[in-house]
Parts: C-alpha cells; sequence; structure tokens
C-alpha cells in the first residue's frame, strides 16, 4: 500500500510537500521498526526517482528549446543586428535568466564590444568595450572558454576593470556566466547569462549555452556574409543608376507634358490634374481654392494632412513658382493679377531631396491646373446665374414661368418631372458669400438648382428620401466650409409648382431647428415631430400618427390586442401601473407586459421625455380619429400582449 502510494506520487509529478504527507500516514501505520526503517528506504528511493525524472524532463525541455532556437536562428532576417537581438533574446529564454547579452571581438580595439542586451534596468553597458583579458567577457574571448563565477565581484580570478564593473553594478549582476562564440576556428564574440542573485550556473546550463552559442556564432557569420553580398550588391547597382535615372526623367517629362495638354484639350477636371501628377510624382497631392477650401486631393489623404498641407499653402504666398514651406511644396495658382488656389505636393520622400525634374513637373501641373480653374470658374459663373434665375422664377412664379422651363431645364439638365428635396441651408453671414458658392457647385453637380434668398440658400436636388438629402447636405457643406450649417428641408415634390410651399416648409423648418438650439442640423417636418405637425402643410395628422405610433396601431390591428388603449389608459392615470390595471379591469402584470411590447416595438427610447409627448399626442389624435373605438377599457383580462 505504502509503495503504490509512493508510486502514485511519482507518476503524478507531486511536489515535495505530498510525499511528507505520505510518508508520515506510513510511519504511523508500521507496525515495528523494520516497517519503519522500510517506509523510510521506500520514501528515499521515490524522491530520487522524482529527481532523476525531473533531470530528465528537464535536459529534454532544454533539448527542444535548442531546436526551436536553432530553428529560429535558420529563419531570421539577414540583417546583423536582427540576428544579435534575436541570439540573445532566445539565449535569455533558453536559460531562464534575468539578463542575457552579447558581445562582438574587435580585433583593432583589443577587446570585445557589447551590442545587445535583453533584461537590462540601466545604459552603462552600450557601447561597453571589455579589453581582452579584463572581466569575465575578456577572458571568454582571449581563452575560448566558457567561464562562470557564482559572484562577481567576490572572484579573485578576474582582472577588473573600472567601466566594466560600473556597467555590471547598473545592472545589480551578480552571477554570471560566459561561452564563446566560436566560428571556424576562431572567437568573434561572447554570449552571456547572468542573475542578479548569488549563485553558480550548472554544469547543465554551461553545456546548453555553449550548444547554443555554436548555432549562434554560425548564424551571425552567415548574416554578416548575407549583408556584404547585399551591400556589394546594391553597389552594383549604383553604377548603372544615373544613366538610368537620366532616361526616366526624360520619359517622365515627356509623358507628363502629353498627358497634361491631353486633359486641357478634352476639358478634364482639377481631379484628373491632381491623379495624373500624382502618379508620376508619389506622395499626396491637394489643390485649395483661393478662399482655402480643399476642392481636389489624392485618395486616401487623412484630414489631418490636408490641414497641415492648408497651413503650409498659407504661408509661401503666391509666387507661380514652387516653393518649400514647412515640408511641403507649395505653387500658387494663378491667372494674371488674380489668384485661383493653391497647389500643394506632399513628397512621400524628403522634401528638400526632391529633384529638378520633379519640381518641373510639378509647376507644369500648377500651370495646367490654373488654366482648367480659370476655364471652371467662367463656366460656373455662368452657370450659375443661370440656375439661380431660373429658381429665383420658380420660387416666385409668374404665368410665363412654365412656358420656358423645359428647354431652359434641359440645357441644365434640371429634370422638374422628377421627385425634388427642397433645402434652405442657413449659416453664419460673414460666410454667406462662401455657402453661395458651394451649395451651387453642389446644385450643378447633382443636378439640380440653386440661389441665395432672403439671406439663406435655397437647393432643389434630385431626392426621394428628402430627410437623409438634407443630411447629406449639411455634412458636406458644413464640412467644405468648416462653420455649422443649419438644414431644413421639404418635399419630395415632383411639380415645380410646389417649390413655393415647399420652400416655405423648409424655411420653418430651419427657423425651428435655430429655436430649439439645434442649429447646424437638418430636419424635415416629420423629423421634428409634432413641431413638425404644426409646421408643414403636407404632413398630415395621419402621418404623424404612423409615424410616431404605427407599429402599436397595427399590431392591434394583426393581432386584436389593445396596446394603444392600454397607453392611453397608462398616460391618463400619471403612468401609474396599479390605477392602469384597475381602470383597465386586469392585474398590473397584465399592464406591464402589455408596456413590454410597446417597447419592443417603438423602441427602448418610447417613453423618454422627447418621444412621450408625441406618443401621447398620436394617441389623441388616433383617438379623435376613430372617436368610437377609444377610451373603452378593456374588460377582458385574458387580452395581454
Amino acid at each position: 500500500m505504502v509503495q503504490r502510494s509512493f508510486l502514485q506520487l511519482v507518476v503524478e509529478g507531486a511536489p515535495y510537500s505530498c510525499y511528507e504527507d505520505v510518508l508520515q500516514a506510513a510511519l504511523d501505520a508500521a507496525g515495528s521498526p523494520a516497517g519503519i526503517d522500510a517506509v523510510k528506504n521506500e520514501y528515499q528511493l521515490a524522491l530520487q526517482v522524482r529527481d532523476l525524472l525531473e533531470s530528465r524532463r528537464a535536459r529534454q525541455d532544454a533539448l527542444r528549446v535548442l531546436l526551436e532556437c536553432a530553428k529560429d536562428l535558420a529563419d531570421v532576417p539577414d540583417d546583423v543586428d536582427t540576428v544579435l537581438t534575436s541570439i540573445v533574446t532566445r539565449a535569455q529564454r533558453l536559460l531562464g535568466c534575468d539578463l542575457a547579452y552579447l558581445s562582438l571581438n574587435d580585433e583593432e580595439r583589443h577587446g570585445t564590444y557589447v551590442r545587445v542586451m535583453v533584461g537590462a534596468i540601466a545604459g552603462e553597458w552600450k557601447d561597453l568595450l571589455i579589453p581582452f583579458g579584463t572581466g569575465i567577457g575578456g577572458m571568454v574571448a582571449a581563452a575560448a572558454a566558457p567561464f562562470v563565477t557564482a559572484d562577481y565581484f567576490a572572484d579573485d580570478r578576474l582582472v577588473h576593470a573600472p567601466e566594466v564593473d560600473a556597467s555590471a553594478r547598473a545592472e545589480e549582476q551578480v552571477a554570471i556566466l560566459g561561452v564563446p562564440l566560436v566560428h571556424r576556428n576562431h572567437v568573434i564574440g561572447v554570449l552571456y547569462a547572468s542573475n542578479r542573485t548569488p549563485g553558480a550556473f550548472s554544469r547543465d546550463a554551461i553545456e546548453l549555452l555553449s550548444s547554443f552559442a555554436a548555432l549562434a556564432a554560425i548564424a551571425i557569420d552567415q548574416a554578416r556574409l548575407l549583408q556584404d553580398k547585399a551591400e556589394a550588391f546594391t553597389e552594383l547597382r549604383s553604377v548603372h543608376s544615373d544613366l538610368r535615372d537620366r532616361t526616366r526623367d526624360a520619359e517622365r517629362a515627356a509623358e507628363a507634358h502629353d498627358h497634361m495638354m491631353g486633359i486641357v484639350l478634352r476639358g478634364g477636371s482639377l481631379q484628373d490634374v491632381v491623379a495624373a501628377t500624382a502618379a508620376p510624382l508619389g506622395g499626396r497631392l491637394a489643390i485649395f481654392d483661393e478662399a482655402s477650401v480643399p476642392i481636389a486631393w489624392t485618395a486616401e489623404t487623412p484630414e489631418a494632412d490636408l490641414r497641415a498641407m492648408l497651413d503650409a499653402a498659407a504661408g509661401a504666398g503666391q509666387s507661380g513658382r514652387s516653393v518649400l514651406a514647412g515640408g511641403f511644396w507649395v505653387i500658387g495658382l494663378v491667372a494674371g493679377a488674380e489668384s485661383l488656389g493653391t497647389l500643394v505636393w506632399a513628397p512621400e520622400d524628403t522634401a528638400d531631396r526632391v529633384s529638378d525634374i520633379d519640381r518641373r513637373l510639378l509647376e507644369r501641373a500648377a500651370v495646367v491646373a490654373s488654366l482648367l480653374q480659370f476655364f471652371q470658374r467662367n463656366v460656373a459663373a455662368a452657370e450659375a446665374q443661370v440656375r439661380g434665375e431660373l429658381l429665383e422664377e420658380l420660387l416666385s412664379p409668374s404665368p410665363a414661368t412654365y412656358s420656358s422651363l423645359a428647354s431652359r431645364a434641359r440645357r441644365l439638365r434640371y429634370q422638374p418631372q422628377e421627385q425634388h428635396g427642397v433645402m434652405v441651408a442657413q449659416v453664419d453671414p460673414a460666410h454667406r458669400q462662401r455657402l453661395a458658392r458651394v451649395t451651387s457647385d453642389l446644385a450643378a453637380a447633382r443636378h439640380g438648382l440653386s440661389t441665395m434668398h432672403q439671406g439663406a440658400a435655397v437647393l432643389v436636388l434630385p431626392a426621394r428620401d428628402v430627410a437623409l438629402t438634407a443630411r447629406q447636405v449639411c455634412h458636406s457643406v458644413t464640412l467644405q466650409l468648416n462653420e455649422p450649417v443649419t438644414v431644413g428641408a421639404a418635399g419630395p415634390v415632383s411639380d415645380p409648382a410646389q417649390i413655393p410651399a415647399a420652400f416655405t416648409e423648409a424655411t420653418a423648418c430651419m427657423n425651428a431647428l435655430v429655436a430649439l438650439g439645434r442649429a447646424g442640423d437638418s430636419a424635415t417636418a416629420g423629423d421634428l415631430g409634432f413641431v413638425g405637425l404644426l409646421l408643414g402643410e403636407r404632413f398630415s395628422a395621419a402621418e404623424f400618427v404612423d409615424r410616431a405610433l404605427g407599429p402599436v396601431v397595427n399590431h392591434d390591428a394583426r393581432r386584436g390586442t389593445v396596446l394603444a388603449q392600454t397607453l392611453e389608459v397608462y398616460y391618463g392615470t400619471g403612468q401609474s401601473l396599479v390605477a392602469s390595471a384597475k381602470a383597465l379591469h386586469v392585474h398590473p402584470n397584465t399592464v406591464t407586459q402589455r408596456l413590454d411590447r410597446v417597447k419592443r416595438l417603438l423602441g427602448p427610447e418610447w417613453n423618454a421625455p422627447a418621444n412621450a409627448v408625441d406618443v401621447q399626442l398620436a394617441l389623441r389624435l388616433l383617438r379623435l380619429s376613430q372617436p368610437d373605438q377609444a377610451g373603452q377599457p378593456d374588460p377582458s383580462p385574458s387580452r395581454d400582449a
């Protein structure tokens, strides 16, 4: 029985305390001195077997880790510094020591030079040269043999040097093991393992680190060879680079010239100029108008980069020549004495290393961008005037307004019979001129109409979902102006004769947003709830009920439930569950279940103050539209949600 218990502990790998427990129990059960001696012998044998198994297991683990390290070293890059860091990191993991480090021999300086340390707590080891014959590293490098000490400062075998000892004290090193890195019978450096507590490294640790050092030396030599080959190859390629660069620059200049001329001849856009310029130059490119608004830029340019480019443009002036400002190349877009904007380039490489050919390409792009901007400015101004005049006539129509509408709309690609949303946008008076330009461009891009009317921008844009379009307009204009814009909207309308009424409603929504403290937002009459019901001419009571209470009414109609009636009684009793249950002749739990169903239908915020007003008003409107079905308590407690 005792023997089986000790063997079981060995198999389980139990800690020493468990052996003591079994030993004590066995001694208590022994009936004679001979039995006690037998128990003690079995106890000692069990501990010996346990220690032997643990030793073999530790050796197997160490060999496995050594094989893994060998594989890792075979996979590391051909960069020497990366290889050194990988070696030291794996050596520390291999021995489980406090810190590990590596030095490479420098024959000219007659010492070994510390390159990498893992587990360091100070920086004195950096740039440390250990002279041959001094300290552990110097002795190992000179003798080409391992050296181990249990207490560095108390070991009289060592020759101490002040700078080496200062580094050891800073790292609080005590026990140190050093083994040589030998390749082709030549010591190329030393690999170290160190602990901050006294105690000699075991023979197994010395053998393990020595084996790893042999692998590491080969890896270092291979990395050096590969690095030398890479450097030689790079040097060889550089012999031909000048000729290739000159040829490429000539080809780039010719291609850029042809491409830019093609953009001008086919009436391309500023975005085409940006794309055509960024392709050969690389980096990020942006064009700002004279009001410092970005109007074209390379794809995936972060907003923070656009702001930095704008700051550089603001301080560079309008010379018409490329100027280096804040790490960017800046060129003013000019036509005579008129400023049309700025072109800014952020090179991929350091800005002051840009070649002359790149600068000439950039300046040629700026000339083309100036031409396009000048042409587009004139065309846009004429077209904006036509769009504005047409919309002004539609806002205050006369009998002759619609007679020429079809032909005028066709020239502007405006299709009056499609569904359109009418939007009124308001901004601080100081920015109205910019608002007019931005909304005019937006209307042109979407084949709509725009004008400035009564101090606000009025847009008529194709839209099926007017609320969504209004949000998009609000976001886009706010982003371009960098100022809050308030947008009221109405529609959709599919008859130009409906535009004046929709304008009035959109203006009322915009004013309501300002009055409600929501300046900088957008809304339709439907978005404003009962306020919209009061403002809107086409927003009916039925639409309001459907928006606020539709899911509940539909549920009652399909399932024969009385959720709407329960809500009316619930609000009528001051939202009291007990009073509601009494009025409905049902149990309070039934009222709770019905309200849970309402929550699932209307959403978790259905009874929030802002939404509760709309729900209660919708209930009243529903009762007025169905007077014979409202206000009657439910006599049947079985009819639940």
